[in-house]
C-alpha cells in the first residue's frame, strides 16, 4: 500500500483487496471502504507534513467521523489493486470534509464524502483546528 500527490491533482493511496475484505460472494464487504477511506486521508495528511499519531498524542486533539456517505457503484473483488484518491473538499474553523473515489483503473468503483470534527481529548469538545492542519488542507494557491 502506498501513496503519492502532487497539490494540483488528489492524493492517491493504493491498495490491494485482501481474501478478509470479501465476504461469501467474493465481493469486497462495504464496511472495508470506510477502511480504506480512513487510511488515505491519514497519509494524504502525512505527505502534506501532520502524522496523525502526534495531533493525538502531543496536542489531545483527535478527528472523528462526524458524516460518512458512500455510494457503491460497482463491486470490488479479492486481489485487484485498488486507488482511492483523496481530496480536501471543505474546510471550516473546526471541521474537514474529505472527498474520494475509489477506482479500478479508469472504473470508478465508489464516491465517499468523510466530514470530521476537531475535538479536544479526551472530553471530546469542539476545537478548532490548528494552524498546522489548517494550512496542511489548505488548497495550494499555485494550483487554484
Amino acid at each position: 500500500m502506498s501513496g503519492h500527490e502532487d497539490r494540483d491533482r488528489a492524493f492517491v493511496y493504493r491498495v490491494r483487496v485482501g481474501y478478509g475484505d470479501t465476504d461469501q460472494g467474493g465481493v469486497v464487504h462495504h464496511s472495508v471502504y470506510l477502511r480504506w477511506l480512513e487510511q488515505a486521508r491519514v497519509e494524504l495528511l502525512r505527505a502534506r507534513g501532520v502524522v496523525y499519531r502526534d495531533l493525538e498524542y502531543d496536542e489531545a486533539l483527535g478527528l472523528p467521523v462526524a458524516e460518512a456517505r458512500i455510494r457503491y457503484r460497482k463491486p470490488a473483488r479479492f486481489d485487484e489493486e485498488l486507488a482511492v484518491e483523496t481530496r480536501v473538499g471543505r474546510l471550516s474553523r473546526a471541521s474537514i470534509r474529505f472527498d474520494y473515489v475509489v477506482r479500478r483503473g479508469e472504473e470508478v468503483l465508489s464516491e465517499a464524502e468523510i466530514t470530521l470534527a476537531c475535538v479536544k481529548l479526551p472530553e471530546g469538545r469542539l476545537q478548532r483546528l490548528p494552524d498546522r492542519l489548517h494550512a496542511a488542507c489548505t488548497p495550494d494557491p499555485a494550483s487554484a
